[in-house]
């Protein structure tokens, strides 16, 4: 009982206050709390700041994506205007096609209508001695021609025919023939090709076709435009392009009925002042195959550049003598060639001037040179030359000049 109690150690010794923490620890809490909320404040500004930072640039593309709408709708209303205005203009003159068109088929329909009338008469023709049976429309299909003045409605009353009802013809059968027959294949197809002419009648094919002007039997002549050789041709124009003759014709040969013209206008010639290098004339033939590389033709007669006259074997001697040798065929110069179906010569012209005429020989005639195509040689690249083929209705002045003063 005497003893003195001992001070408790430990918390317990401490109190309340001790045990607590004491104001002290108190105070070093509350100061870490607010520690801690700055903290937390700091991390949050930058995290807010990059917040509103993605909200301004997903507000700047919403704005950026509302202009190239905007701008895209503008782009696509002007583009559907002139898509508009395109396709009111393409109407426009597809329509006026479509009209030139159908005007087109109305008048292939009125031609039509000549070959197959509603009421067809039909017209016999006794063509010396040969009978025909034709539809008057299809007989009367060439416009201008003397078959359609001749068989017209006012005309037809007027002739005269037979017993059996048939008009006579007194021409060559078999040409008149080649006419009835290419009228009916008109009637098929309008651009019907010509029936081909055997060599006997070529010319009183041709005779017929100038007398009745059966203009689809009047073909125009042209150079050539199928060929073997280096020649450059554009329409009638012919151009050298390498070294070594080339030859080439014209397209048909020279009509028999009546005399005809053609001349040669020298447009360039490197070749000017040598001896040859350009050659014109006619032949028996259209050339081919290694003939297109040679003047020296067998059925030929051609004026060679600074010589003259080449084809003996069509010619006489003393018919080459006479015309003129030694004329080049410079550049601006020209040359020309009549020939006259009925004496079966050449005439010769050099710048509008005649310098003579030859006749071919008589044992040529039949065969070798019974038809004669217009035959042009270049040897030097650069060379040029333009054909113009005038007909019979032209010729030289001075040739007219000539027959006036006769």
């Amino acid at each position: 009982r005497g003893r003195r109690r001992r001070a408790p150690r430990g918390p317990q010794a401490a109190g309340p206050e001790a045990m607590a923490g004491g104001p002290s620890l108190r105070r070093d809490g509350a100061a870490d709390a607010r520690i801690r909320a700055v903290e937390t404040d700091a991390l949050m500004e930058p995290s807010f700041r990059r917040l509103l930072a993605a909200i301004e640039a997903e507000r700047e593309d919403i704005r950026n994506s509302q202009a190239q709408l905007q701008e895209d709708r503008e782009n696509t209303a002007a583009e559907l205007e002139q898509l508009k205005f395109d396709t009111e203009a393409w109407c426009t003159t597809e329509m006026a096609k479509i009209d030139t068109e159908w005007k087109k088929l109305d008048r292939l329909t009125d031609k039509m209508g000549d070959f197959w009338p509603k009421k067809s008469e039909i017209i016999k023709i006794n063509c010396s001695g040969q009978l025909f049976e034709i539809p008057r429309g299809t007989l009367c299909s060439v416009e201008g021609s003397y078959l359609t003045e001749l068989f017209s409605e006012d005309n037809i009353k007027a002739i005269k025919s037979d017993s059996d009802g048939y008009y006579y013809l007194d021409i060559n059968k078999v040409c008149f023939g080649l006419v009835v027959e290419y009228l009916l294949n008109r009637r098929l197809r309008i651009d019907a090709p010509l029936p081909v002419v055997p060599k006997e009648s070529q010319r009183d094919m041709e005779l017929l076709a100038e007398a009745w002007q059966l203009k689809p039997f009047l073909r125009e002549n042209r150079v050539n435009p199928l060929h073997t050789t280096s020649l450059h041709t554009v329409g009638n124009v012919i151009e050298a392009t390498h070294t070594g003759w080339q030859v080439i014709s014209g397209q048909y040969a020279l009509p028999l009925a009546n005399p005809y013209y053609f001349e040669v206008k020298i447009r360039r010639n490197p070749a000017a002042g040598s001896s040859g290098g350009l050659a014109i004339g006619v032949a028996g033939h259209a050339p081919s195959g290694q003939e297109v590389h040679s003047i020296l033709l067998p059925d030929s007669v051609m004026y060679a550049s600074g010589n003259g006259l080449v084809g003996p074997s069509v010619l006489d001697q003393s018919e080459a003598d006479s015309v003129k040798s030694g004329i080049y065929l410079d550049q601006g110069s020209v040359l020309g060639i009549r020939h006259d179906p009925t004496t079966h010569s050449l005439q010769w012209f050099f710048n509008g001037q005649p310098i003579g005429s030859c006749t071919l020989r008589e044992d040529v005639l039949d065969d070798r040179m019974r038809q004669l195509f217009p035959v042009f040689a270049l040897f030097a690249p650069g060379q040029v030359i333009e054909v113009e083929f005038r007909g019979s209705a032209s010729a030289p002045m001075a040739l007219k000049d000539a027959g006036a003063a006769a």
